[in-house]
Formats: structure tokens, C-alpha cells, sequence
């Protein structure tokens, strides 16, 4: 169904509900996305009404209504509907509660008069409430009643259509279940790994229309590249290979499947996957990870030059890799049969360095023994050195409720505050005067109104009675940023922001921070931890701490909790460990001290001390 919308709407009633049904007639039969059935529904719905515009609103559970769509577009710069769009929301709320309502928009029921219809749309999800507000021009009471009883006959449309949205889902769940059982009845006619994986990669690639597509399995932390469509061999040292296992690794490592280009809002990490398709020269990649009881085995990588993958075939393909997941790693533990003869080799060999040749290099190897006894059997308790820094467990931030003007500053940077310290006091002179004019605006409707009532004038008592509502409202605003005046500390805690005492007098905007304070009762320490060491600490694990301004007292610390995501700091990765005193802390203690901390891994060799550095040194310049 096209979305395009109309450049205006027809004249006459008549017409416009011709124009209703006919657009009616196009929306019950579509099935596309849910933002193009609203759009051209909303129209519908307001041609079909005899209206002139449309809006629609939403409701979550107990949240306020939020207007998601108006129909025309720019409905609300046309004259004649300023009155109509401050009615809208109290008219659709009724309608949230009653499921429709009706209501004029000057107060008068009787003869033509511009009216507010609503109501509340059936949905077959359990969610958020819909409800669609009209503005009728020129209706007598009869007139908006039968425009509303209208709406009320199609008021199941969105119902059907999520119905048929689940039915069409429903739909194509079994046809990728059928094409990957099908997949999987293929896959079962090959027992070599090597063979089942270009089968595999060539079935997705014809059917999903892929530039390429290739099969990586994980050998330890990495990713190795197995099988790639339509190529019997290639190097594995070729370029092109290196980044497709790159692109694999970012999937394997954040466990999840990767779409490229993605969302700027999406948190996902797509670095490597942008780098493949700018070298490859294609638009499109996904990936998707192998999972085999929870762990990640294998990734599969899939590259288009120009048609975007859908949600279809993103869940074709996770559907696919759980399938066939276990036949692969079956087939991959199978045809280990090189490692096992490496290994029987090794065991012959041995066999001869342990027979009765060689005296002299044996008891060399004795006294070599020896000294590596000591050095592995041998050991102390190794620390992990991180630096750290003070950090406390609540921080408020204390900000204008309101514009105004600093009339006074109580406390300044380093105070000790208890709760319900006032700190600063904002300038009430001109809320005081808003007190007394809405009092006055108030009193003078409330007059009004008895006056309108003793006269019987009915029409005059409603305005009138809206009019002190509305003054009884701005008194209740104003003397609610009164009570706000003056900003009090939440908590006991000390000022650690808010220098203010030579800013008396100056203007402030609401929502400008004005003073932060910290907690001192729940101190805790934040160190950061080389990415190299971090592997090394358990939760729960001790340690001490030394500040810089008095490096000779010594702390007892406790690790609390290790933060899974690393962060650059000077230029290497660090973990941020949060470490708790498992004594009190002393009074002297303030947020943003810092020091050195050294946290206990536990009993170490004295080789591994000497040497895990070198070592994993080397594993990364030999890549071993």
C-alpha cells in the first residue's frame, strides 16, 4: 500500500467519508510496517469522521499521553485550531478511561459548533493505549454523535491488523524453519569437516544471494578462517583472510550478531566489520556467532554488495548456525587426526631422552631439575600494584528547580553539611507577587462564577469555573517552586562543588547544577588495573592501601567487585576493581584522594614471578 499522503482533503463531508472508506478499503487489506499503517489509518479514520484534522496519542501504563502522529502534516499551523489543540489532551485522556468521548470546543452544545471527538482503538497486544482525537469544523450535537459511531465500527482495525502482522510472522518462522531443516539434510550427507563447511557456506550464499560468504572456527581466543563460498583453497595468510577473522573476532568476542552498517544509537561494536566491507568494497556484512552449550565455536560471516539484510534473513541465519552448530563441532573434533599423531611422535621421543644413554646430559638435566624445583616450587604471596583514587557511593547533584536569582549562599566547597542543611536560597520576590496575582485571579473567577450561577447563565459558570481552575493551578505552580526556594542537602555528606558566594545576585537557569554533595559514610576505593593483571583477581580477595598525602599508613582493603568492561586510561587499558576498607574510615578520608593500592592474587612461584611478563611478551611477538 502506498504511504503517500494526500496534498489536502476533500470539501464536502460527503466526499471526505468517500475518501474514508476508500482509504479504509487499502489499510485492512495491508500488512507492511507499523508506522506506515498508522500514518495512512490516522488518515482514514479522520476522512471517514468528517474531520479536519487528526492527531494521535499514546499511553503507556500509568504515563502521560505523548501525540506520536497528526494528520495533515503541519495540522497545527493551520488557523482555526489552536482551540482544538489544547482541548486534544484532556478529550483524549476521557477517551484513554471511556474508550470514546465528545466534547464542543466552545462550550455550546446547541447548533453548529466545532467539536472534539475521540476515542481509544482496539489492539491485540497488551501494551500501550491508542487513542485518536478529531476536530469536526462545524457539527451539531447529532452530527459528531454519528461521526463517532462511525469510528466506533473500525475501531477493530488495528486489532486485525496485528493479528494478521502475527499470522504473517508465524508464516515465515516455518518457511526458514523448513529451508534450514533442508540445509541440515544436505549438511548430513558429508562426514569430513572440510567438505561439510563448503557446502555450507555455498548453500548460504546461493540462497541468500551473497557476494561471499565464510565459516571461521575458534582455535583458543582466535578465530580461524575454515571455508569460504565458491573458493576451494586460499592463503591464510592473504589479507583479505586476516580481516574477514578479524571481523569474525569482534563478533565472537561480543557474543552477538552483527549487522553492518548499523544504527548510530546501536552500542554494538562494528569497527572491524566497517573495515572488511570498505576492503572488500561491498555494503552490507553480517555476522553471526556458532554457540555450542553457551560458548561461542565459530562465527559465520556474510557479504553483499548491495541488498541489505533483513530481520528475514537475520533470523534465517541465527535459526541456520543453531542447527547445524553441533554437526560442525562434531565433525571438527573428528578430523583432529594431526594433533594425535603429533602427539604419539612426542611420546616417542621422550622414550628415548628417558633410556640408558646420554649419563653427562642426564645429570645435567638432574641439577637443572633441581634449580627448577626451586624456582617453581618455591614461592610468596604476589600483589598486584593499581593505583586508585577515592570515590563515594552516593553523589547529589543539587540544580535550579527554577529561573531566578541567588538571593543568599550558606555553605561553600569542603563544608560537612547534615541532612536538611539549607545551602542556598533563590530570590522569592517575584513568586511572591505570582502568589498574589493568581490569589486575585483565583478570587475574581470564583466570583464570577457564583455570579453566572445565581444569573443562571450556564455557559458563563463553566468559563468562569475553568478560568479559577486554571488560577488555582498557577497558584499551586507558584507555590510550589516557593517550597522549592531554598536548596537543602539530601543527605549527610560534604560540598565538593559549589563556589557560589561571589555569584550572589546573579541570574540562574533552571536545571543549572549549583552544588554537588558526597557522601562520607560510603567511601570506597577505584583502582585501575592493567589489562594484563586484572585476570589475576578474584572477588573478595585483600589487599592495602596507601595514600599519597601519608604513604607510610598502611589500610586493609577488601575487593568487592571487578568491572567487566575495560577503559583506556593514559593510553592502556585498565579495569576499574572496587575495593571497600574493612576498617572504619578514618575522618580525614574525603572523595578524589588517591594512592597506590596492592592487591593479593595469591601464592605464586617464584618463576611465574620472574617470568609471566616475558612470557606473555613473547606469546604475543610469536603469536603463540
Amino acid at each position: 500500500m502506498s504511504t503517500t499522503h494526500r496534498s489536502g482533503t476533500p470539501g464536502s463531508a460527503a466526499e471526505r467519508f468517500e475518501a474514508g472508506l476508500e482509504r479504509l478499503e487499502q489499510v485492512r487489506r495491508f500488512s507492511g510496517a507499523p508506522e506506515e499503517f498508522w500514518t495512512s489509518f490516522l488518515e482514514a479514520a479522520t476522512l471517514l469522521a468528517g474531520a479536519r484534522v487528526g492527531l494521535l496519542f499514546r499511553q503507556d501504563d500509568g504515563g502521560p499521553l505523548q501525540r506520536v502522529r497528526e494528520w495533515p502534516d503541519a495540522a497545527h499551523v493551520q488557523p482555526g485550531v489552536q482551540t482544538f489543540w489544547r482541548a486534544a489532551p484532556e478529550v483524549a485522556r476521557a477517551a484513554a478511561d471511556r474508550e470514546a468521548a465528545l466534547a464542543p470546543l466552545d462550550g455550546v452544545a446547541k447548533g453548529p459548533a466545532p467539536y472534539a471527538l475521540a476515542i481509544r482503538w482496539e489492539t491485540a497486544e497488551a501494551g500501550p493505549r491508542l487513542v485518536s482525537v478529531f476536530h469536526l469544523e462545524a457539527a451539531t450535537e447529532a452530527q459528531a454523535a454519528a461521526a463517532l459511531r462511525h469510528l466506533r465500527l473500525v475501531a477493530d482495525t488495528p486489532r486485525l491488523y496485528q493479528l494478521r502482522r502475527r499470522v504473517q510472522d508465524a508464516q515465515g518462522t516455518l518457511t526458514h524453519l523448513a529451508s534450514a531443516t533442508d540445509l541440515v539434510a544436505l549438511l548430513n550427507a558429508h562426514d569430513r569437516f572440510p567438505a561439510l563447511a563448503l557446502v555450507l557456506v555455498n548453500e548460504l550464499a546461493g540462497r541468500l544471494a551473497c557476494t561471499r560468504v565464510g565459516l571461521g572456527w575458534r582455535t583458543g581466543p582466535y578465530i580461524r578462517l575454515q571455508a569460504i563460498s565458491h573458493t576451494d583453497r586460499f592463503e591464510k595468510k592473504m589479507e583479505a583472510v586476516r580481516r574477514l577473522e578479524q571481523a569474525m573476532e569482534e563478533a565472537m568476542d561480543q557474543n552477538d550478531l552483527i549487522v553492518w552498517p548499523t544504527d548510530p544509537a546501536d552500542p554494538r561494536v562494528t569497527r572491524e566489520h566497517a573495515a572488511l566491507a570498505s576492503f572488500q568494497g561491498v555494503a552490507h556484512v553480517i555476522s553471526v556467532p556458532l554457540r555450542l552449550e553457551g560458548r561461542v565455536v565459530g562465527v559465520l560471516t556474510c557479504e553483499r554488495a548491495a541488498r541489505p539484510f533483513t530481520e528475514a534473513d537475520q533470523q534465517f541465519l541465527a535459526l541456520t548456525a543453531e542447527l547445524v552448530v553441533r554437526r560442525l563441532a562434531e565433525r571438527f573434533e573428528a578430523d583432529r587426526w594431526i594433533g594425535a599423531r603429533a602427539a604419539t611422535a612426542l611420546r616417542k621421543r621422550l622414550a628415548r631422552w628417558l633410556g640408558p644413554e646420554h649419563t653427562w646430559a642426564k645429570l645435567g638435566a638432574l641439577a637443572g631439575a633441581v634449580g627448577l624445583g626451586v624456582l617453581f616450587f618455591g614461592g610468596m604471596t604476589y600483589r598486584v600494584e593499581a593505583p586508585f583514587e577515592v570515590r563515594t557511593e552516593d553523589v547529589a547533584v543539587l540544580t535550579a528547580p527554577f529561573a531566578g536569582y541567588i538571593a543568599g549562599v550558606h555553605h561553600e566547597v569542603g563544608d560537612v553539611v547534615p541532612a536538611g542543611e539549607p545551602l542556598l536560597a533563590l530570590d522569592t520576590r517575584d513568586l511572591m507577587l505570582e502568589e498574589a496575582a493568581a490569589l486575585a485571579d483565583l478570587d475574581r473567577a470564583l466570583r464570577e462564577a457564583e455570579k453566572a450561577r445565581a444569573a443562571d447563565a450556564l455557559a458563563d459558570m463553566r468559563v468562569a469555573e475553568a478560568q479559577a481552575r486554571q488560577a488555582r493551578a498557577r497558584l499551586d505552580l507558584v507555590r510550589h517552586r516557593l517550597a522549592q526556594a531554598v536548596l537543602r542537602s539530601p543527605f549527610e555528606g560534604v560540598v565538593v562543588e559549589g563556589d557560589l558566594k561571589e555569584r550572589l545576585g546573579a541570574p540562574v537557569r533552571a536545571g543549572d547544577p549549583l552544588f554537588r554533595v558526597a557522601r562520607l559514610d560510603r567511601l570506597y576505593f577505584q583502582c585501575r588495573v592493567r589489562e594484563t593483571d586484572v585476570h589475576e583477581l578474584r572477588a573478595g580477595a585483600e589487599g592495602q592501601v596507601a595514600f599519597l598525602s601519608r604513604p607510610r599508613l598502611k589500610f586493609p582493603v577488601r575487593i568487592e567487585r571487578i568491572e567487566p568492561v575495560a577503559q583506556t586510561h593514559d593510553g592502556e587499558n585498565v579495569f576499574l576493581v572496587r575495593c571497600t576498607s574493612t576498617d572504619p574510615p578514618p575522618d580525614w578520608w574525603r572523595p578524589g584522594m588517591t594512592g597506590v593500592a596492592k592487591l593479593e592474587v595469591g601464592h605464586r612461584s617464584f618463576f611465574w614471578i620472574l617470568t609471566h611478563r616475558t612470557v606473555d611478551f613473547l606469546r604475543m611477538f610469536f603469536w603463540i
